[in-house]
C-alpha cells in the first residue's frame, strides 16, 4: 500500500473575519493579533510562495 508514513490532520477551521460584522473592540483584537504575528515572524501564504519560487527557481 502506498501512502505517507505519518498521520496528517487539517487544523481547526476558523471562519474568516468580515470587517462589517465586527464591533470596534473585536476589530482592535483582530488587528492586535495580526501585529503580534508580525512581531514573532509569522509569514503569509504569499510570502511563503514567493520564497519557494525564489529558492527553487520556479
Amino acid at each position: 500500500q502506498r501512502g505517507i508514513p505519518f498521520e496528517m490532520k487539517l487544523p481547526d477551521y476558523e471562519e474568516p473575519v468580515a470587517y462589517g460584522s465586527l464591533t470596534k473592540e473585536q476589530f482592535n483584537t483582530e488587528i492586535e493579533k495580526g501585529m503580534e504575528d508580525i512581531k514573532v515572524g509569522v509569514y503569509s501564504a504569499d510570502e511563503v510562495e514567493a520564497e519557494i519560487k525564489r529558492e527553487f527557481g520556479i
